[in-house]
């Protein structure tokens, strides 16, 4: 392997946190007060600063409270591990870049792809009323979320489209990838 040929594109590509592996509370915690202080750094903008360390800090909880959904046993090849979350957080020079990918249930998958497609399709300016809606409808999980991550996600973008993908892991898990773009030209 060339390490410093990673190293080159690592850079290059302005990382500020990459993660791959099991997350625990104290990982989390320390991931979001690393990317606080990496924020100080990069960035002059405060709007920005706060919107992206929100969204990002919204996204690193959502696999930290989910990632025990799939049960190990449920993915029949040795490699994967169920438990297993990916970060990749970049700033590029006209926004921020947020990418993660954990394993769900297949049997979500619906759900989950309903949730986003419901939430592209709105209007930047009617997801404050779409939040307001399903805070009031919504019962929450024995986890405390009730779906609102997603539209406060989408709504600290600037209505940004929610990109997404799912692939079939085995019959009963897929892999689950997330990512979010911030405009670092807010005003």
């Amino acid at each position: 392997m060339d390490y410093l040929r990673s190293y080159k594109n690592i850079y290059d590509q302005n990382i500020i946190l990459m993660y791959k592996g099991e997350l625990t509370f104290d990982l989390v915690t320390s991931m979001i007060s690393t990317l606080e202080e990496r924020l100080e750094e990069l960035e002059q903008n405060r709007k920005v600063k706060k919107k992206f360390y929100n969204v990002a800090t919204e996204c690193i909880q959502n696999l930290y409270y989910h990632l025990d959904e799939v049960n190990a046993d449920e993915i029949k090849i040795s490699t994967y591990d169920a438990n297993s979350a990916l970060i990749l957080i970049a700033a590029r020079k006209r926004f921020y870049s947020l990418q993660t990918g954990n394993y769900i249930p297949s049997n979500k998958v619906d759900l989950v792809q309903r949730r986003l497609d419901d939430i592209n399709s709105v209007a930047p300016e009617e997801l404050r009323a779409l939040y307001k809606k399903v805070l009031n409808e919504q019962e929450f999980s024995d986890k405390g979320t009730g779906g609102l991550g997603f539209i406060d996600i989408a709504r600290k973008t600037g209505g940004q489209k929610l990109r997404y993908k799912f692939q079939e892991v085995s019959d009963d898990v897929s892999y689950f990838t997330f990512q979010v773009r911030l405009p670092r030209d807010i005003e």
